[in-house]
C-alpha cells in the first residue's frame, strides 16, 4: 500500500479509514481502475484533477507518477538573493522560506490532522503538520491562487479541526529557539515561526473569504498573552545568541522578523482595541529595538550576527533592514497612539500653531482657533447629538433623526495646514479624519438641509401658508430651498403607503407606494406616463438612491427616517404603467427602529392611526458616497503607503523630502527601456544609480519617440515611488500615461491599477493599450462599456465565460445559510404582523403582568367554558369561519359569552356581530325540531314576539340543563375607566365596552413593553443575515480574485475601486496610476490605496477643473469659508502646491499659436508650440482667428451663483456666427463647432434658438442638471426636442465648461454670459469666472478658432482675466465688434456688432459670385436643362430649415454619399414647396457658390416642407417680387442667370392671393 505523509501517520490514517463506506462518487458502481490504490480519488487518479480539492475525503494520487514525483524530498536551501530582498518589502507575505510540498501533497498529508481524535504525540508530529501549512505560500511556485484559497478553506472553517489543530500549536506551553532535538520542547524556527508565516502569507492575508481569516487571527486573540510572550522570549535569546538560526536550519533575521511583524499588523488591524495590551505593547518596542540592532550587526564590517544575508553587498543588505524598518513603523505607530502620545502631539500641535500663523491665511485660522469647538465628548458642552463623535469609526455614515433635526452646525475640520484639529498634526489619522468628514458632509447637507426645511415648515400652525403644505395639496412636486449661495432643491413624494415587507440578498427592504409626480407622471395615458419615466423621470428614484421617510402622527412629533432605494428602474416602470396616479418602489431603511414600526402597521387588526407620511428625495447617491467612506473608515492609519509624503505637515516644505524609488525596485533592479524607440536600441535604467539615470533622461531625449519633456516625465515616474505629471492642455498626458504603462508591463510589474474619473475616459486609455498591443491581460471592473472591445474585458463577462465543470460545495453551503437566515427573518416578520402570534405574545403579557385576571380568564364559568368548547368542536358550523375564536382570551376579547345572554331583533341581528349571530346560531339549532305555527309574511310584530319567545326558552333550557340555573345572568352593562378594570380581575363580568378599552390597553402596553424585546431580536437576524450573506459574497469573490491575480492592469473608475476595496485588497496591486488626477477627489483616491501599493503615479493638471462637488461652502472657488476646506482641492494639487515634485509637459499640439499664448503668458510660461501647430489654415469667413467680441449688454437669470444665468445678446450673435460659419461648407463634422457656455442656463437659451436652424448636441450632463430646473422658462421647451435629436445630428456641440475638459474642437464659441451692462455703477460680479481653473478649460479647447464674447471691463476684476485681455489687446483680437471677411478677399472685412446684421453682410457666407456658380448658373439657362432639377438639388444645400421631420434622413444619406446628388434632387421635386425655390432665388441673387455645395455634398442638414400654408405664400409673393426688382436693377446677374427672373416670375403668377 503506498504510504502519503510523514513517519508513523499513514498507517493511522488507513486504519483510521479502513471501515470508512467508500463514498468516491466517481467510484460508484464501477470497479476501480487498474493499479488505484485503495481510497484514493478516481477523479484524481485519471485525469490529475479533483472538482472538490481539500474538501475531497481521499487521497489524491495520479497514475503513473512515482513516489518521487507524489512526494518528493524538500527543495535545498538556497543562498539569500535579490528576491528575499524585494520580498521584505512586500507587506503582504511573511512567508518562510523552505517548505515544498505541492496541493496535491498538502491535501494527502492534512488529513490525518483532522481527524476529530487526532492528538499531536511529538513534537515531530507538530513540525510535518506546520510544514503543510509552510508550503501553502505565493512563494512555493506549485501553488496557485486558488489553491490557496480552497486551503484556507479547509484550515481556517470555524467549526472544523483543522483550526483546532492550530490553536493547539500556538498554545504549546514549551517553546524554544534552543530545542533542539528534545520531544519535550517545541523549536520556536521549526515549530513557532511557520505557523506564525502562514497567518502572514499571502493566501491568507489576500484572501476573500475574511470570515476564515478572522477565525485564525481569533486565535491569536484568544491567547494574546501567551503569543506574545512566546514569542518575546525566543527572539531575546536569538538576539542574545547572535543568530536566529539553530543546528541544521539555518535562518535569517529578514525572514524571521517578516514572519513576525505581518501576522502581529494584521492583527492589530482586525482587532483594533489590541493595542491597549501590554504585553503586546512590550513586544513591539522590543521588535523595534530588535531589529535595529540587528541591522546595526549585519551591515558592520565585518559583521557581527550570524545571518545568510551577509553574503550579500552591504547596500541590500542596508536596504532590506529600511524596509524592514518601514513595515514595523505601523506597529510602533499603533501602540504609541494607544500609549497616549496623540494627546501629547495634540497639544503640541495646537501650541506650535498659535505661536506661529505666519505664512497660513491668518485670519480665517485665527477664526477657527476661536470657535473651534471638537467632537464627541471632548466638545465643552457634549456631543451635539447621538453621531457625533471623536472617531471616525464610531460615526454612521448615513445620519439618524437627531443629527437630521439638531440646529448645531456639524463639526467640519479645516482642510488646510494650522487649522485646529484634535487629532495629531502631521498623521495620517487626522488626514483621514479630515476627508471623511468632508466627503460626508458633501452627501449629508442637501439631505439635511431639505428635512430641516420640511421639520421647519411641519412647526407652523397646521393651516398656515407653507410651501409644503402647497406641496401636500399639490400631491407633491419641487421644493425650493434658497439658502444664500448654495440652492437647494429637492421632490417632495406625498401620501406615503407601505407595503409588503421582504429580505433577500439585498437585505431587508420595503415596498412604498405614493403619489406620482406631478406632470405627464399623472397623465391618464400610459404611453404619456411611461415616456416620463423612460425620459425625464429616467434620473428619479434611482436604485442607490438616498430618500427620508418623514413620518407624523396627530399626538407626536415628525420622526425622519433615511434609507436607500433598492428596486431597479423597470420596477418602477412597471407600477406606473398599471396605476395612473400612484408609483411604488422598494426602499432598504438604515435603522431598524422604522422596519419594525412598519411590521407592526402592517398588522391587520390594527387600527388606523391620523399621521402624515412623505417621501424626501435627496439630490445625492447614497451609493456614489457609501463605498469612499467604507473605504476611509475601514483603512488602519498607519498601514497607508507613502506616509511620508500624505499627511498635512504644517511646517515640512516638501520640496526638501526625497522621494525614493518604489520599493519593488532594489539596489541592482534595473528598467529596460528598449520599448521606447522606433529602432533597435537597448536602455537600462537604475532608479538607485544617479549615473544610470542621468544617461537614461540623455538618451530618451535624443532618441526616442518622447520629447524632452515627456522623457523627462518618464523618467522621474520610475525613479519615484510617488510621482505628479502634470499636462497643461494639449501636451499629451493620455500618451506619456500609456508609454509608462508600456515600460511597466514590459519589465513585469504587476498588477497595474489603473483609475480614471469617468467610464468613458477609462475606455480610451484600454482602448488604446489594446491598439498599442502593451497586453491584452486586461480586467475591467464595472459593467458599464460604450466600446465592445472594452466590454468583453469586464470582470463580470469573462466570470460568465468561465466553463464551470462543477459547483462550488462552500459557495452552495453559504448560500444555504443565507437563505436559512431569510426565512428565519420572514418567520419574525409574521410571527409580528400576525393576528394568531399577537394573541400569543398577549396571553404571555397578561400571565406575567396580571397574573389574577390572567387566572380569573382562563377560570370561566362553567356555562362559559361549555360555550367555548363546543366553539372549539370541528363539527360546529360558525356562521363565519374568520371570527372563528382562536383561544379563550380571543373568546373572550371577541365577547362571544355577552352575545349569547343579550337578545337582539333578526333584523338587528342581521347586521350584527358574529358573537351575536354564534347565539342565534345555537337557538336555531336547539329549536330545529320543535313545532311552529305558521306565521304570516306580513305579521312582522308577531314573528319578533316568537322569535324573542323562541331565544328565552332556548337558554333557559341550555342554563338549566348545563348548571342548574334558573334563569338566564344579566349582561353586564357598567362603562368603568381603565384604573377600576386594572384593580378587578372578574374579567368575565366585564361588559363589551370595557373589554374593548381593557383589550386595547393590555395591547398597547405589551407593544410597548416588547418593543426592546422584538427590536434586539429583529437587529440580530439582521445581522446574522447580513453576515450570512457577507460570506456568500466572500466565497463568491474567490472567483473574481482568480482571475484578477492573472492581469496585467485591472482598470476602473473612482468609484468602481472603492466598491470593490476589499478585492483590490487581495489582488494586492502593485503600481497604482490615476489619470486625470486634478479631477478627482483627494477622499476617493484614498479610500483606494490599498497597502500594497508601492508606486502611485498620477497624471493630470492641477491648474485645470478641479473636481465636481455640490456643496459650494466646501469648495475653494468660495473665497470664504471654501479656502479653510478646499475639499474640491486633489491630492495631486496638494502635494505640489506643498513642493513635492512635480513633472511637467510643455510641448503642446493642439492649439494654433494665437490660442496657446492667451494660457502661456498666464499660466505655463514655459509651454511650447509643436511645428504641427504651426502654420494652421485661418478660419474661413472671419478676419481674425481669436477674437473677443466686448460688448456691454447686461446678463439675465437668478441670483449671484445661480445655473440660470443668461444672455440674450450672447445668444443672438452666436447663432447668427454659428450659421455664417457652417455657410462656409468647411465646419460640418463632428466637433467642428463647439458652444461652450459658463452658465447652465445659457445652454438652453443657445439650444431654442439654434433649434429652427441647426441641429445641436446637448451634453447628457448637462441635461440632467438642467432637469432639476425645468420649471424655468429658459428651459421648459428644450427638453423634447433635446432628448429626441441628441442622437440624430452631430453637427454643432453644445455644453458648458465643466463638461468639456479633455475635449476639443476646431472652432469653439465661448459665452462667458456675466455681463454688467453699460452701468458702472451695477454690480460687476463674474462668479465662476473667477476659477482659473475653469478659465483654463475654457481658452484651451480650440485647434484653429476661437470666439468669446463678454465683458472686458468686468472680467478684468479677476487677475488671469487680465493678463489674457491685455494678450488679446497685443494681438490686436478684442473690440466692440466681430470682423468677418470672405477667404477669396480677406482685404473686404464687415464689423459686425449686432444680431442681424451677418445675415446682411454675409447672408451667404461669400461675398461674389465665383466662377462655378455662374457655371452652375449658365447650366440654368442651357436649352433643355431640367431647370427643376437642378434648383432642387441646390435647395438640398441651401434653404433653411422649415421643418425637420420631412427628408432629414434622405438628405443626410445624400451628405454621406449614399444617394448621390443629382439622383437625390428628382426625388424631392415633389417635396419642395414654392417657399423653398424663393429661398434658393434670394440665394442666388445674393451670389452663392451653389456648384461648389452641390459637388461636396456639405451642409445637407435641414429638412423641406411638404405644403404651404395662406400665410407663406404671401411671404413668397412678397420675396419673389423683391427679387424681381433685383433682377432689373442688377443686369448683369440677369444676363448671366436669365432664369433667374423667369422662375420669380413663375412664383408669383403660381403663389395663391
Amino acid at each position: 500500500m503506498l504510504h502519503i505523509g510523514p513517519p508513523g501517520i499513514g498507517a493511522r490514517y488507513e486504519r483510521t479509514n479502513s471501515n470508512r463506506p467508500a463514498n468516491n462518487p466517481s467510484t460508484t458502481g464501477n470497479a476501480n481502475p487498474a493499479g488505484m490504490p485503495p481510497n484514493a480519488c478516481r477523479a484524481f487518479w485519471t485525469d490529475g484533477e479533483c472538482e472538490n480539492s481539500f474538501s475531497c475525503r481521499f487521497r489524491h494520487v495520479k497514475a503513473g507518477a512515482s513516489f518521487r514525483e507524489q512526494d518528493p524530498l524538500p527543495p535545498p536551501r538556497v543562498p539569500l538573493n535579490n528576491d528575499d530582498v524585494a520580498y521584505a518589502s512586500n507587506p503582504y507575505t511573511g512567508a518562510l522560506p523552505g517548505a515544498g510540498l505541492t496541493p496535491t501533497q498538502a491535501h494527502n498529508r492534512i488529513k490525518v490532522y483532522l481527524q476529530p481524535d487526532y492528538d499531536f504525540r511529538s513534537s515531530e508530529d507538530y513540525y510535518s503538520f506546520v510544514a503543510i501549512l509552510q508550503s501553502a505560500n505565493a512563494e512555493n511556485n506549485t501553488w496557485f491562487l486558488k489553491d490557496g484559497q480552497e486551503f484556507l478553506q479547509l484550515m481556517g472553517d470555524p467549526t472544523g479541526n483543522g483550526i483546532r489543530r492550530i490553536q493547539e500549536v500556538l498554545s504549546h506551553p514549551n517553546v524554544s529557539s534552543e530545542a533542539g532535538f528534545s520531544q519535550g520542547l517545541l523549536s520556536f524556527q521549526r515549530g513557532y515561526l511557520p505557523l506564525l508565516a502562514y497567518f502572514s502569507s499571502e493566501y491568507v492575508v489576500r484572501s476573500t473569504i475574511q470570515t476564515n481569516v478572522n477565525a485564525l487571527y481569533s486565535l491569536i486573540h484568544a491567547d494574546l498573552d501567551h503569543v506574545t510572550l512566546t514569542i518575546k522570549s525566543c527572539m531575546e535569546s536569538c538576539m542574545a545568541r547572535r543568530s536566529f538560526g539553530e543546528p541544521g536550519n539555518p535562518q535569517s533575521g529578514l525572514h524571521v522578523f517578516k514572519a513576525v511583524i505581518t501576522p502581529l499588523h494584521e492583527y492589530l488591524r482586525r482587532f483594533k482595541t489590541a493595542d491597549r495590551s501590554e504585553s503586546l505593547v512590550t513586544l513591539v518596542h522590543n521588535l523595534a529595538r530588535w531589529l535595529d540592532r540587528w541591522g546595526k550587526r549585519i551591515c558592520a564590517s565585518p559583521p557581527r550576527h550570524t545571518d545568510n544575508i551577509v553574503n550579500l553587498p552591504v547596500e541590500q543588505r542596508q536596504h532590506a533592514v529600511d524596509q524592514l524598518k518601514k513595515s514595523i513603523k505601523p506597529l510602533t505607530d499603533l501602540v504609541k497612539r494607544s500609549e497616549g502620545t496623540t494627546r501629547q502631539a495634540q497639544q503640541e500641535s495646537r501650541r506650535a500653531t498659535r505661536m506661529d500663523p505666519a505664512d497660513r491665511q491668518r485670519g480665517l485660522l485665527l477664526q477657527m482657533h476661536v470657535i473651534h469647538e471638537p467632537p464627541g465628548q471632548l466638545r465643552a458642552g457634549g456631543p451635539r447629538h447621538e453621531n457625533d463623535h471623536e472617531s471616525i469609526q464610531d460615526i454612521r455614515i448615513v445620519p439618524p433623526h437627531s443629527e437630521l433635526a439638531s440646529t448645531t452646525w456639524p463639526y467640519l475640520p479645516g482642510n488646510i495646514a494650522g487649522a485646529p484639529h484634535h487629532l495629531p498634526s502631521e498623521s495620517m489619522e487626522r488626514l483621514l479624519d479630515i476627508q471623511f468628514r468632508l466627503l460626508r458632509e458633501e452627501l449629508i447637507a442637501p439631505v439635511r438641509s431639505s428635512v430641516g426645511a420640511v421639520l421647519d415648515d411641519l412647526a407652523q400652525p397646521p393651516n398656515g401658508t407653507t410651501q409644503l403644505n402647497e406641496l401636500i395639496k399639490k400631491n407633491g412636486g419641487m421644493y425650493k430651498c434658497e439658502q444664500e449661495r448654495d440652492s437647494v432643491r429637492f421632490r417632495l413624494y406625498t401620501n406615503v403607503k407601505f407595503g409588503p415587507m421582504t429580505c433577500d440578498k439585498k437585505g431587508v427592504s420595503v415596498e412604498l407606494s405614493f403619489d406620482s409626480p406631478p406632470g405627464d407622471a399623472r397623465h391618464q395615458s400610459q404611453a404619456k406616463r411611461t415616456a416620463f419615466w423612460e425620459g425625464e423621470g429616467k434620473k428619479r428614484l434611482m436604485q442607490g438612491g438616498l430618500v427620508a421617510l418623514v413620518w407624523k402622527t396627530d399626538s407626536g412629533s415628525p420622526r425622519v427616517y433615511l434609507g436607500v432605494i433598492t428596486s431597479w428602474s423597470d420596477d418602477l416602470l412597471e407600477s406606473a404603467k398599471k396605476h395612473e396616479n400612484r408609483v411604488k418602489v422598494r426602499v432598504s431603511f438604515i435603522d431598524a427602529e422604522v422596519e419594525l414600526r412598519i411590521l407592526r402597521r402592517l398588522q391587520k387588526s390594527r387600527k388606523e392611526e391620523r399621521e402624515t407620511k412623505f417621501l424626501v428625495e435627496s439630490p445625492g447617491m447614497f451609493e456614489a458616497f457609501r463605498p469612499f467612506l467604507d473605504g476611509l473608515k475601514a483603512q488602519e492609519p498607519t498601514s497607508f503607503p507613502f506616509s511620508d509624503y500624505l499627511p498635512l505637515y504644517d511646517s515640512v516644505d516638501l520640496s526638501h523630502i526625497r522621494v525614493t524609488p518604489p520599493v519593488y525596485a532594489h539596489p541592482q533592479f534595473n528598467f529596460n527601456l528598449c520599448m521606447l524607440f522606433d529602432h533597435r536600441r537597448d536602455l537600462y535604467l537604475c532608479p538607485h544609480d544617479p549615473y544610470s539615470v542621468a544617461r537614461a533622461r540623455t538618451i530618451l531625449k535624443q532618441e526616442s519617440r518622447l520629447d524632452d519633456t515627456q522623457a523627462e516625465a518618464m523618467v522621474d515616474a520610475l525613479t519615484s515611488e510617488v510621482s505628479l505629471i502634470q499636462g497643461p492642455p494639449g501636451t499629451g498626458k493620455s500618451f506619456t500615461g500609456i508609454e509608462i504603462l508600456r515600460v511597466l508591463i514590459a519589465n513585469k510589474i504587476r498588477p497595474i491599477l489603473l483609475i480614471a474619473l469617468t467610464n468613458h475616459a477609462l475606455d480610451n486609455i484600454i482602448v488604446k493599450v489594446l491598439q498599442k498591443n502593451i497586453t491584452k491581460n486586461i480586467v475591467r471592473l464595472g459593467s458599464y462599456s460604450k466600446e465592445e472591445a472594452v466590454a468583453e474585458l469586464s470582470l463580470d463577462k469573462i466570470l460568465a465565460n468561465i466553463n464551470r465543470t462543477h459547483k462550488d460545495r462552500a459557495q452552495g453551503k453559504a448560500f444555504a445559510m443565507m437563505k436559512r437566515a431569510e426565512e428565519a427573518m420572514a418567520n419574525f416578520m409574521d410571527e409580528v404582523v400576525g393576528e394568531k402570534a399577537r394573541l400569543a405574545q398577549l396571553e404571555l403579557y397578561l400571565s406575567s403582568h396580571y397574573p389574577l385576571h390572567d387566572d380569573e380568564l382562563h377560570n370561566p364559568p362553567f356555562w362559559i367554558q361549555q360555550l367555548y368548547d363546543e366553539s372549539q368542536d370541528r363539527d360546529f358550523e360558525h356562521p363565519n369561519a374568520q371570527a372563528e375564536p382562536k383561544s379563550l382570551v380571543d373568546y373572550w376579547r371577541q365577547g362571544i359569552d355577552l352575545a349569547f345572554i343579550t337578545y337582539t331583533a333578526p333584523e338587528a341581528a342581521s347586521g350584527g356581530s358574529p358573537a351575536q349571530a354564534v347565539g342565534r346560531s345555537r337557538a336555531s339549532d336547539r329549536n330545529s325540531g320543535a313545532d311552529h305555527p305558521d306565521t304570516s309574511a306580513n305579521d312582522a310584530d308577531a314573528t319578533r314576539v316568537l322569535d324573542h319567545a323562541n331565544w328565552t326558552n332556548d337558554r333557559r333550557a341550555f342554563f338549566e340543563e348545563t348548571c342548574g340555573y334558573r334563569t338566564i345572568p344579566r349582561s353586564p352593562t357598567t362603562d368603568r375607566g381603565i384604573y377600576q378594570l386594572l384593580q378587578n380581575p372578574d374579567v368575565w363580568n366585564m361588559s363589551k365596552a370595557e373589554r374593548d378599552r381593557l383589550n386595547a390597553y393590555l395591547n398597547q402596553a405589551m407593544l410597548e413593553g416588547s418593543q426592546p424585546e422584538q427590536l434586539e431580536e429583529f437587529e440580530r437576524l439582521k445581522e446574522r443575515h447580513r453576515e450570512a450573506t457577507m460570506e456568500w459574497k466572500e466565497i463568491q469573490n474567490k472567483a473574481k480574485l482568480v482571475v484578477l491575480d492573472k492581469a496585467d492592469i485591472i482598470g476602473c473608475t473612482t468609484n468602481g475601486a472603492a466598491k470593490l476595496t476589499e478585492l483590490l485588497r487581495s489582488v494586492a496591486p502593485r503600481v497604482l496610476l490615476v489619470e486625470e488626477a486634478g479631477q478627482v477627489l483627494e477622499a476617493h483616491i484614498l479610500a483606494s490605496l490599498v497597502p500594497s501599493i508601492q508606486h502611485m503615479i498620477l497624471i493630470g493638471d492641477p491648474l485645470q477643473l478641479r473636481a465636481s462637488i455640490q456643496n459650494y461652502q466646501l469648495s475653494a472657488d468660495n473665497p470664504g469659508i471654501g479656502q479653510v476646506y478646499q475639499f474640491d482641492r486633489s491630492l495631486m494639487e496638494r502635494l505640489s502646491s506643498s513642493g513635492l515634485r512635480m513633472s511637467r509637459l510643455d510641448v503642446q499640439r493642439r492649439m494654433r499659436p494665437e490660442i496657446s499664448e492667451l494660457i502661456r503668458c498666464t499660466l505655463y510660461p514655459s509651454l511650447s508650440d509643436h511645428d504641427d501647430v504651426i502654420g494652421r489654415p485661418s478660419i474661413r469667413g472671419m478676419a481674425k482667428d481669436v477674437f473677443f467680441l466686448d460688448h456691454r449688454h447686461p446678463e439675465g437669470g437668478a441670483g449671484e451663483e445661480s445655473v440660470s444665468k443668461t444672455n440674450a445678446f450672447e445668444v443672438a450673435m452666436i447663432k447668427d456666427l454659428v450659421l455664417h460659419l457652417l455657410r462656409q461648407g468647411t465646419y460640418t463634422e463632428t466637433g467642428d463647432i463647439v458652444i461652450l457656455c459658463a452658465y447652465l442656463g445659457q445652454v438652453a437659451k443657445l439650444r431654442n434658438a439654434l433649434a429652427g436652424e441647426v441641429m445641436t448636441v446637448v451634453d447628457e450632463r448637462d441635461i440632467a442638471k438642467l432637469l432639476d430646473h425645468r420649471d424655468e422658462d429658459d428651459v421648459a421647451g428644450m427638453f423634447e426636442e433635446a432628448t429626441q435629436q441628441v442622437h440624430i445630428s452631430k453637427r454643432v456641440l453644445l455644453k458648458t465648461v465643466d463638461n468639456f475638459q479633455g475635449e476639443e474642437g476646431r472652432i469653439v464659441i465661448l459665452s462667458l454670459v456675466r455681463n454688467s451692462g453699460g452701468n458702472p455703477a451695477a454690480s460687476r460680479g463674474i462668479g465662476f469666472l473667477r476659477s482659473k481653473n475653469r478659465t483654463n478649460v475654457a481658452l484651451s479647447r480650440a485647434r484653429e478658432g476661437m470666439y468669446i464674447l463678454g465683458n472686458a471691463d468686468d472680467l478684468a476684476q479677476s487677475e488671469m482675466w487680465r493678463g489674457v485681455i491685455a494678450e488679446l489687446k497685443r494681438q490686436h483680437a478684442i473690440g466692440p465688434a466681430i470682423p468677418i471677411a470672405c477667404h477669396r478677399h480677406p482685404e473686404k472685412v464687415t464689423l459686425i456688432d449686432a444680431p442681424g446684421k451677418i445675415a446682411l453682410h454675409a447672408p451667404t457666407g461669400e461675398d461674389d459670385l465665383t466662377p462655378r456658380t455662374r457655371a452652375g448658373v449658365s447650366f440654368l439657362a442651357m436649352p433643355g436643362s431640367t431647370a427643376d432639377t437642378f434648383v432642387h438639388s441646390s435647395v438640398i444645400s441651401m434653404t433653411r430649415i422649415t421643418d425637420r421631420r420631412t427628408a432629414g434622413r434622405s438628405a443626410f444619406a445624400c451628405a454621406l454619399g449614399a444617394i448621390p446628388a443629382i439622383n437625390f434632387a428628382p426625388y424631392l421635386v415633389e417635396n419642395v414647396n414654392s417657399l423653398s425655390l424663393c429661398d434658393l432665388l434670394v440665394a442666388i441673387i445674393f451670389k452663392v457658390n451653389a456648384g461648389k455645395w452641390i459637388d461636396q455634398k456639405i451642409s445637407i442638414a435641414m429638412q423641406l416642407s411638404q405644403r404651404s400654408s395662406r400665410a407663406a405664400d404671401i411671404q413668397l409673393k412678397l420675396f419673389a417680387q423683391k427679387i424681381l426688382a433685383r433682377c432689373n436693377a442688377s443686369p448683369d446677374v440677369t444676363s448671366s442667370c436669365p432664369v433667374v427672373p423667369n422662375l420669380a416670375a413663375r412664383v408669383v403668377v403660381n403663389a395663391r392671393a
